[in-house]
């Protein structure tokens, strides 16, 4: 939250108050006492909206990856145009994956793709799609800025 307090609003007992996940624009002058009867649910309503848009992103920007060359895909941009740069990836691939350090190595010096997490929910046993090596779950790969 964003709190505005100067002279005029110590005098009017109250606060220009903003959230975070609202707009710079979006505040609204509160009483002092209304503001401290209520922080603790608007800090709840304000989390419960930032945890909805950051699992919509990430649903929306998932792709289960089953082979090498999809996973090649998904991390390698299209490149527009000889002088200019690619454009940088922005997902995340959900992969089975081996375990192999050197696999993990070269994916990331020729992607910039790194493991980020081994989900804890996801147990569905598969094959590894670099190594062809049993997988007892799959990884989260994420590019690395």
């Amino acid at each position: 939250m964003r709190l505005e307090i100067d002279p005029r609003e110590v005098e009017n007992d109250v606060l220009f108050v903003g959230r975070r996940d609202h707009l710079p624009k979006q505040k609204r002058s509160v009483p002092r006492g209304e503001f401290v009867a209520s922080i603790g649910a608007t800090l709840q309503a304000i989390h419960d909206s930032l945890q909805a848009r950051d699992k919509d992103f990430c649903e929306q920007h998932t792709r289960r990856i089953d082979s090498e060359e999809e996973f090649y895909a998904w991390f390698t941009p299209p490149r527009v145009d000889d002088d200019m740069p690619t454009a940088m990836h922005g997902g995340f691939a959900l992969t089975h994956f081996s375990g192999d350090v050197r696999v993990e190595d070269r994916i990331k010096n020729e992607l910039g793709a790194t493991v980020r997490c081994i989900p804890l929910e996801d147990s569905e046993s598969g094959t590894c799609p670099f190594t062809g090596q049993p997988s007892a779950k799959r990884v989260v790969w994420a590019e690395d800025y």
